[in-house]
């Protein structure tokens, strides 16, 4: 597998760029928690769903639910990198009036099935969805993406005691465990310890696996299901990961100067 990702770890780094070129236009984004995303929307994206940037809305089309909205420059950059738009035009417009690349996910977007910024809809979003095709025997696919603070929310909860009932074993759901939110670390804030055993006893197939790792991620994501049970992965990230001078505690929010863009693709040896 270790060849075949090669040309995915040359993608992670080009939305990695693209990203950081976000934090540098007028109204900045959420970049810690988008770069710490990148090998998950990688490994989706680039391997594991079934998409076609050419008919975005094709019927046959797996569905990507990012319920951390906050980090749409993350999935607005991945979008763009496998094709679904252009990535100078993303660059151009990003958060600017009346332009569809706003600073929360907007299903306006090529790519992007559902608006999310509140935390904790996401996952009831995409039970309803996965519900939905199982009962009309359809086998298109649902992943939704959630962040280690979101799952403060109680919502996401219930979500999850209705797909395990369910048996949405069309469902996965993906934790960014990156530690932070945006009053600071997780774990201070209110403690999301041992996510993969409270999901396991949700009646989930629970895995903990390194979020950069993009073999283990991919493995994680495609491994064949024991039985009919939805499987959650938690995957350990960190904030402004691929910048190293962050060194994994990049800002939740940014706006870079020129400067401070400068500084960080020259950390990533991107520019001399």
């Amino acid at each position: 597998m270790a060849d075949a990702l090669g040309p995915l770890e040359a993608h992670a780094r080009h939305i990695r760029r693209l990203i950081v070129r976000l934090a540098a236009t007028p109204a900045g984004c959420h970049l810690g928690g988008s770069l710490s995303l990148v090998e998950i929307l990688v490994a989706l994206l680039g391997r594991v769903m079934k998409v076609n940037p050419s008919v975005p809305g094709w019927e046959g089309r797996d569905h990507l639910i990012l319920s951390k909205g906050h980090a749409a420059a993350g999935l607005y950059a991945a979008l763009s990198g496998f094709g679904f738009f252009d990535s100078e035009e993303l660059v151009q417009r990003y958060n600017a009036e009346g332009s569809r690349f706003t600073g929360h996910v907007n299903a306006k977007v090529p790519g992007v099935d559902f608006s999310t910024g509140s935390l904790g809809h996401g996952l009831g979003l995409g039970t309803g969805l996965a519900l939905g095709y199982r009962l009309k025997g359809l086998s298109n696919r649902v992943y939704v993406i959630c962040g280690d603070g979101e799952m403060g929310e109680g919502s996401n909860w219930e979500a999850l005691q209705v797909a395990a009932h369910q048996r949405l074993s069309n469902l996965t759901v993906i934790i960014d465990r990156n530690g932070g939110q945006n009053d600071g670390p997780t774990e201070s804030i209110l403690s999301q310890a041992a996510l993969a055993d409270r999901l396991l006893m949700f009646g989930f197939e629970a895995l903990e696996v390194d979020g950069h790792d993009l073999q283990a991620l991919c493995q994680a994501l495609e491994a064949p299901s024991p039985g009919t049970a939805p499987r959650a992965i938690v995957a350990k990230t960190q904030k402004g990961a691929g910048v190293p001078m962050f060194k994994g505690k990049g800002p939740h929010y940014a706006v870079f100067s020129p400067e401070q863009l400068r500084r960080a693709l020259v950390s990533m040896g991107e520019i001399p």
